[in-house]
């Protein structure tokens, strides 16, 4: 039976301990609603993306910081840069992983999508979760993104262990999600970031004009 609670507190912390425990969570992000769990649990992991009824694809991880990132990614010059441009907000970056996760997070390729949201509460949730938390959308593969806990209730309820209701997320659009391999940097999905933002980033911080 999957619970729904109103995001507070008490209800963070609860949150938090579940996913310590093994457990599957819903909880809002500043982009679309996200389905979590300890992303060092294979068995967590493997529950999770049966309930998204998703194979193959790598899943992002949520994390508190830049610093909290670091742990997990390797950060060159360039993804540093992007990160200290955009985070905590609506970009994903995608980077070696030197943390062995399991490969069911990276994918076959070694690497790892990392993100600070940009919410607080969600920050701190992430925190009280061991500091590292899976945030992939909380829909089922192919469908919607969902932007409010009542709408994953009628898509994810009854499989999930717990939601939590944080109102509306506020941009209702996915992250952009930006891989950094050495010097290639490269947009593997346009979200609530433009591209252009990314390059001019990137450009400026290389002393070269727009």
């Amino acid at each position: 039976m999957t619970r729904l609670l109103t995001m507070s507190e008490a209800s963070m912390r609860e949150a938090a301990r579940a996913v310590r425990e093994g457990k599957t969570i819903v909880f809002p992000t500043d982009t679309v609603y996200g389905l979590g769990c300890d992303p060092f649990n294979i068995d967590a992991v493997q529950r999770l993306m049966a309930i998204k009824k998703r194979t193959g694809a790598p899943l992002p991880i949520l994390v508190a910081s830049l610093e909290h990132a670091r742990q997990i990614g390797s950060f060159n010059a360039k993804a540093e840069c992007l990160a200290r441009a955009f985070w905590p907000g609506a970009l994903t970056l995608v980077v070696p992983d030197v943390s062995n996760l399991p490969v069911e997070v990276t994918g076959s390729n070694g690497t790892v999508g990392l993100r600070v949201p940009n919410r607080s509460d969600t920050r701190n949730l992430i925190v009280q979760s061991g500091g590292a938390i899976v945030g992939t959308s909380a829909n089922i593969s192919g469908n919607p993104s969902l932007t409010t806990a009542k709408e994953v209730e009628v898509e994810l309820g009854g499989t999930v262990d717990l939601i939590l209701d944080g109102g509306r997320a506020n941009l209702g659009f996915e992250s952009t999600v930006v891989a950094v391999d050495a010097d290639i940097v490269q947009v593997l999905r346009e979200g609530a970031i433009p591209s252009e933002k990314v390059f001019a980033t990137i450009a400026l911080s290389a002393g070269t004009p727009e």
